[in-house]
């Protein structure tokens, strides 16, 4: 039995070696592209793997991966957000429990709302423009007063921003198009849509033929640093305290036809209820399904492969509601400038902290360390777990305090 994990980076690197040790499954890597940034990539395992494939075609990538498995695979995955459409392709052309609809509705943001829009499912306005006119007039007859311009592909807050006038919309775009983003490909169009605002969520589920199990919240807390979204922290919340936000969710997923195996969604609570940022038809990437293995009575990344490799499984595991054990935070470290590192001080200050769980800062003097804009260029998180919620607040405030003064990372011009 072999299992086929498309673009196995972040979260998604843990499925091989989680296949392995609980169901002697081996796993073959599909790479849909050598142009992604080592920010994407170095979490890639490739002795975890008993083949590997770079992508170039249907049909010469398929005849590559059943060279390896003997014959077609028994399963496959999404490791990542730039794996969703070859991964549906491949899932496609297997018949291993393809989603369904439009595969570009689940990568191309103002695709996603337009489908959303098409089912009757709460959305945001929203234009797409291949150049600023388009996007700035747009703007201009909306009678909207505050916009979110990004790229129709983006992940990550890549290239997201905050604009509060025709000029800073103006300037968000003569800035984007034409850049590389984060999968290495030019940006060529635009999402331009109304700003929301309300408290916003993380929703993370796992699907099997079409029903939709949420298994953990999240609530950000984010700022705005230069008109672009910076994240602060991700807060656990429990699941069962936001009945709206599920059903709602469970909506979008129709709407957006993933019917199996996981899902990432960002929702933002208005006046009118729960809406969709956007959904990525895959795992929660970063640090996030470790926060639930430490916090929750469900794991997301041993629901995820159950949905693809083992739906028995699956069906037991989903018959009870997911339940927080503890409180678990992860906190977003932010350098308010460019420098070289003299000193990394942060397991020093936060290591001996009740709620400390790890952290992620493993620069070392010489290290060149970029301005924080966005959550890729985040130097790294400190995670937090405690079952005593309000030494858990405590802590949070305590490792926040040290980064917004620069003790955590000293650096030097």
């Amino acid at each position: 039995m072999t299992l086929v994990i498309v673009d196995p980076f972040s979260s998604g690197a843990v499925f091989a070696r989680r296949a392995r040790e609980l169901y002697g499954i081996d796993s073959i890597a599909v790479i849909t592209s050598t142009a992604l940034p080592a920010s994407v990539t170095r979490s890639y395992v490739p002795g975890d793997f008993v083949g590997e494939v770079t992508f170039t075609d249907v049909p010469e990538t398929v005849a590559a991966v059943e060279k390896l498995c003997g014959g077609k695979p028994k399963y496959i995955l999404c490791g990542s957000e730039p794996g969703v459409e070859v991964f549906d392709t491949l899932a496609t052309h297997w018949d291993l429990r393809p989603n369904s609809g439009e595969s570009a509705a689940r990568r191309d943001k103002f695709l996603m709302q337009r489908r959303l829009a098409d089912a009757g499912v709460r959305h945001i306005p929203h234009h797409q423009g291949s150049n600023t006119k388009s996007i700035v007039d747009w703007c201009a007859s909306s009678g909207l007063a505050e916009f979110v311009v990004k790229p129709v592909r983006s992940f990550g807050t890549d290239g997201v921003f905050f604009c509060s006038s025709l000029e800073e919309v103006r300037v968000a775009c003569d800035k984007l198009f034409g850049r590389s983003d984060f999968s290495g490909k030019t940006i060529n169009d635009l999402l331009v849509e109304e700003r929301l605002i309300g408290p916003e969520f993380v929703v993370d589920s796992v699907s099997l033929d079409g029903t939709h199990f949420v298994v953990n919240m999240f609530r950000y807390a984010k700022e705005t640093v230069h008109g672009s979204p910076v994240y602060r922290t991700m807060s656990s919340v429990e699941v069962g305290e936001y009945p709206e936000i599920v059903e709602y969710v469970r909506q979008a997923l129709t709407a957006l036809g993933i019917d199996h195996g996981p899902a990432h969604s960002e929702i933002i609570v208005t006046a009118e209820g729960p809406t969709l940022i956007e959904t990525g038809a895959r795992m929660h990437g970063g640090q996030g399904p470790k926060l639930v293995e430490a916090s929750s009575t469900h794991s997301l990344i041993d629901l995820a492969l159950a949905s693809r490799v083992a739906p028995e499984v699956f069906h037991l595991v989903t018959q009870t509601q997911p339940k927080l054990h503890k409180g678990v935070v992860e906190c977003f470290l932010s350098s308010a400038r460019k420098g070289v590192v003299r000193a990394n001080r942060v397991r020093e200050l936060c290591g001996e902290l009740d709620s400390f769980l790890f952290d992620t800062c493993g620069q070392v003097p010489g290290d060149h360390v970029p301005k924080t804009t966005d959550l890729i260029t985040s130097y790294g998180r400190v995670v937090l777990a405690n079952a005593d919620l309000e030494r858990l607040k405590r802590d949070t405030e305590h490792v926040l305090d040290l980064d917004d003064r620069c003790a955590l990372l000293v650096l030097e011009d």
